[in-house]
């Protein structure tokens, strides 16, 4: 990176990512090593290397660019997206990564990048436009045909993540509150007929029957999440000590690894741990909502809001399911969760973010 662009990088947005993936690398460690020893730990050090060298590409390259890539980028997104009906790796009855060699690609992932740069293009070339409900419908297009891709796989969470990004990236936009008010309650009546028609797979259903009855079925669909509050409560203020948990030791906890990396971090580092980890999300966000606020023009103003969306809904789901005020739901947390896909797009979004403030300023070499 050149010296110039060096001393305009926001550190602290840095410095507190950078912390997060060293302390998943030691999650992901202490949650595997018993039955993987060190594989699990050396597949997400390469994942968390190559997501660092995307960060820093990103940084450097104006962001406007970057916006150049929108289409082409949604576009083989939708190729993969097609590719993984036919031929994904299936994961507990979900069709979502397509197997390249050892490693399984989520294409998902990716839509979230291509989405947060076509979104903050088309909005900000159009901002004389933005009370208008028709330009409203014509952005809310662009998650149309990829989203029903996700759906089929089938994936509920990740196009309940896209649309609150459209709607914070609407919202900051200038469209008018009572458009976004009445596209949200369209889409949760769709959620709602869906459910009465039986679109939504059983599953999903028992997953979202058991977090509203928690306690009917504490050895059944709601023993993952159970199990999680236990080893989280048996963690107390500063923890067991790291590597020391027995829940996550004897694997009491399903996917501890990644969707309840959290469980983990709560038995073995405590309370103090766990909100040290949620200080470092509320300052990644906070200088997120920082960099929006300072962006030079619509578009990186907008291209931050998404990006900053991404992370928040990801922490508040991830946690929430964790901790038992949300339903099970496969959402990792950012940057500390096993997995590249998900490692790879969230270091895209910081890079993102870095851009848009590297960039506010016109830079001369």
């Amino acid at each position: 990176m050149p010296r110039r662009l060096a001393a305009r990088i926001d550190w602290v947005l840095l410095v507190a990512v950078v912390t997060l993936v060293v302390i998943g690398l030691t999650m992901v460690y202490s949650a595997t090593r018993v039955e993987m020893g060190t594989r699990k730990l050396a597949l997400q050090a390469v994942w968390a290397l190559m997501g660092l060298a995307l960060l820093f590409l990103f940084a450097c390259v104006d962001y406007s660019r970057l916006q150049s890539l929108a289409v082409p980028l949604l576009g083989v997104t939708i190729v993969l997206l097609l590719l993984v009906l036919g031929l994904g790796h299936i994961v507990k009855g979900a069709a979502r990564w397509i197997p390249v060699g050892p490693l399984n690609v989520q294409p998902s992932e990716l839509l979230k990048i291509a989405l947060i740069l076509a979104l903050s293009g088309f909005l900000a070339t159009r901002e004389d436009e933005v009370e208008d409900f028709g330009l409203v419908l014509k952005s809310l297009a662009y998650m149309g045909a990829p989203t029903l891709l996700v759906l089929a796989q089938p994936d509920l969470g990740t196009p309940v993540l896209l649309f609150l990004m459209w709607l914070a990236m609407a919202l900051v936009a200038g469209c008018r509150l009572t458009h976004l008010g009445g596209l949200a309650l369209a889409f949760l009546m769709l959620f709602v007929a869906a459910w009465g028609l039986d679109i939504i797979r059983p599953h999903q259903k028992e997953r979202l029957a058991a977090f509203l009855e928690a306690d009917a079925d504490p050895r059944g669909k709601n023993w993952q999440q159970q199990q999680s509050l236990i080893a989280i409560g048996s963690g107390h203020f500063v923890g067991k000590g790291l590597f020391k948990g027995t829940q996550s030791r004897l694997r009491f906890v399903p996917d501890q690894e990644t969707d309840f990396i959290f469980t983990v971090i709560g038995e073995e580092t405590g309370f103090l741990g766990s909100l040290f980890v949620l200080g470092l999300f509320g300052l990644v966000v906070y200088r997120g909502l920082a960099i929006a606020a300072a962006a030079k023009d619509t578009s990186g103003r907008l291209m931050a809001t998404g990006v900053v969306a991404m992370v928040l809904v990801h922490v508040l789901v991830n946690v929430g399911m964790a901790t038992g005020l949300g339903p099970v739901k496969g959402m990792p947390l950012p940057f500390v969760s096993y997995g590249g896909s998900s490692m790879l797009t969230m270091m895209a979004g910081i890079g993102l973010l870095q851009s848009v403030h590297i960039h506010r300023q016109k830079i001369t070499f």
